[in-house]
């Protein structure tokens, strides 16, 4: 089965999908949030953050 472009890999198998909104990855692994999902994005990484404790205190 050969992948799509943009694909959701599923119990089906690799199914083709379309952005429907302006949320994107880029080639090196950062996210780039489009206006409507910025805020809750940005809340839901911030306490995932927290929960995993994946932060280190930093002494100046």
């Amino acid at each position: 089965m050969s992948e799509n472009k943009y694909s959701k890999w599923t119990v089906e198998g690799d199914k083709k999908i379309k952005w429907i909104c302006g949320c994107f990855q880029t080639a090196d692994n950062y996210f780039k949030f489009c206006d409507t999902h910025n805020v809750t994005l940005k809340k839901a990484i911030q306490a995932q953050i927290d929960e995993l404790d994946m932060t280190l205190i930093v002494d100046d």
